[in-house]
């Protein structure tokens, strides 16, 4: 009997492989591709469910079925490149799923959320706390179709495309969605 022979991830590596390449060797069964596809995205996943949904055991969860559901579903996925938007659309519809959940649950008080000032970085003046406060409590009384691509693309930071696909609408769609967002957000905070 030899050595067992251990399997040593070099993440550097990863950084010269791109999406892909990447899917395709995890649709074939490469396990270090499925890491590096995880390792590379799970930060986007992550920031996009605790900001939508403001609750961090929630959002670890939605990590957890993010990943589960598009490795389970990396087959259909059409475009390779658009990973990062693909995963992100699993993300928000798992939220979705969540706060119809919250919605139907009749009991109980509702969870301690984060605001945006909780997440902020640290060092903001009090102005800015306030201001920052007012535009949270306008985000939160958006439908979630104004409020989740503004999230996405000013909090999270994702491109229009990458925003468009995981709201699951057109580049155009979104624009609107976010001049209309913009718009409500720009009354609160210019008076």
């Amino acid at each position: 009997m030899g050595t067992p022979r251990l399997r040593v991830i070099d993440a550097t590596a990863s950084v010269a492989v791109g999406d892909v390449e990447l899917v395709e060797r995890a649709r074939a069964g490469d396990g270090w591709a499925e890491e590096m596809i995880y390792r590379r995205h799970v930060g986007a996943v992550a920031a996009t469910a605790r900001r939508l949904l403001r609750d961090p055991a929630e959002a670890a969860d939605v990590v957890q079925e993010t990943f589960l559901i598009g490795f389970e579903k990396l087959a259909t996925l059409g475009e390779p490149a658009a990973l990062r938007g693909w995963l992100a659309r699993i993300a928000v519809s798992r939220v979705h799923r969540r706060w119809r959940w919250r919605r139907l649950k009749l009991w109980g008080a509702a969870a301690e959320e984060e605001s945006l000032v909780d997440v902020a970085a640290p060092g903001l003046t009090p102005p800015e706390r306030a201001e920052l406060a007012m535009i949270d409590e306008r985000l939160q009384a958006m439908p979630p179709k104004l409020r989740v691509p503004w999230v996405l693309r000013h909090v999270v930071g994702y491109s229009l495309e990458e925003v468009a696909t995981a709201c699951d609408c057109s580049l155009a769609s979104v624009k609107r969605y976010l001049a209309r967002a913009e718009r409500e957000l720009a009354e609160v905070c210019h008076g």
